[in-house]
């Protein structure tokens, strides 16, 4: 399907900014562009910069809705945007689509509740990144027939690369010989669950497989208590902080590593709108094992592309994990087969179709 209308297509997260919404923002205007003509209006910059990044977003998007009148749709790439969308529908009579991810439709701030969501129960239409994401939306008022689920695409970034623990090592400066790795990668903030799994999971897998190294690579405001938890339960020796890394760790991380961990848990306001971080290392030929909760069970169908379990549920991560550890060929069958799996039923194909029928149900 292609469609003849322009599309102004807005994103307050890009590129050169790094993070799994600029990623998503990036990808999806790429593969858009090979069905419709995109206007893109983005910004890579610091979050510190947003209230006048806004400013200039209405006033480059004016420009081009006033010279340009192919431009018949505006694509806001989330919630928190939505005041703008609204206002240059008003302005220049054409509808919006806002795509909400998760946060940007639970944050639990009062003025937020208040000031932003009323103006994305205005959208003409809320595409959710997942049925968990949709489910908040319209438990805050949004209409059911102007929402839908569309969930992120994912692309083929690993599967060339070969297994090189020497190359991680050298660069990570971590021995890593004879080591079991598990690997957890995203922003630290409490809903991923690192603090609760190095708690209640880590040391349970040590007195089975001592040779178990866990590896996690990410920034956020969740470190402190993570380190806190390594030192309390005494798995300094268990544990790696990586912190930020480079596209060439990460990509060598997913595919040195033995089995991926999202031991997610709930917390009220915060929740995992997708987790885009499982389609990464699924697409690696990582084994997947992740709690059974929000956005994620969008992300991952149990047994085809990754293993769910009850979420804070030790003794199931224990026994899934032990599982793969014990059984190299079985590990490395499910890999394959989490990898064949995601790229055909999430590939950006299928994705950018059912964002052309949202685009197609709004200009009739």
């Amino acid at each position: 399907m292609r469609l003849n209308n322009k599309v102004l297509f807005i994103a307050r997260r890009f590129p050169p900014s790094v993070g799994g919404m600029e990623r998503f923002a990036y990808d999806l205007s790429n593969s858009l562009s090979d069905s419709v003509v995109l206007s893109k209006i983005t910004w890579g910059g610091s979050n510190k910069w947003l209230p006048f990044v806004f400013v200039v977003f209405f006033f480059q998007a004016s420009w081009r809705l006033l010279i340009d009148r192919k431009i018949k749709i505006i694509h806001i790439q989330d919630g928190v945007q939505a005041p703008l969308g609204w206002l240059l529908s008003k302005v220049f009579r054409k509808p919006f689509l806002i795509v909400a991810h998760g946060l940007d439709i639970t944050y639990e701030k009062f003025y937020y509740q208040r000031i932003i969501l009323p103006f994305v129960r205005r959208a003409d239409m809320v595409v959710s990144i997942s049925v968990a994401t949709q489910n908040e939306a319209l438990k805050r008022g949004v209409k059911s027939n102007r929402a839908r689920v569309i969930t992120l695409g994912t692309t083929d970034d690993y599967g060339d690369l070969k297994p090189n623990r020497a190359k991680l090592s050298k660069l990570t400066n971590i021995d890593l010989k004879n080591k079991l790795l598990l690997l957890t990668t995203g922003r630290l903030v409490k809903r991923k669950g690192v603090a609760w799994f190095i708690e209640n999971v880590l040391p349970e897998l040590k007195k089975t497989k001592p040779e178990i190294l866990y590896l996690v690579a990410g920034a956020g405001s969740e470190r402190e208590n993570i380190q806190r938890a390594i030192t309390n339960n005494k798995q300094q020796d268990s544990v790696v902080l990586l912190g930020r890394v480079s596209d060439e760790v990460r990509a060598l991380l997913y595919r040195s590593s033995d089995v991926f961990i999202m031991p997610n848990i709930v917390v009220p306001g915060d929740m995992e709108g997708f987790g885009i971080v499982a389609h990464e290392a699924a697409n690696a030929g990582l084994p997947v094992i992740a709690s059974n909760i929000e956005g994620i069970t969008d992300a991952l169908h149990n047994g085809k592309n990754g293993i769910l379990v009850q979420s804070q549920d030790a003794e199931a991560f224990k026994r899934e994990i032990l599982n793969l550890l014990g059984d190299e060929n079985r590990r490395k069958a499910f890999g394959e087969k989490a990898r064949e799996y995601t790229l055909r039923e999430y590939g950006w194909e299928n994705i950018t179709e059912q964002y052309m029928q949202a685009y197609e149900s709004m200009v009739k």
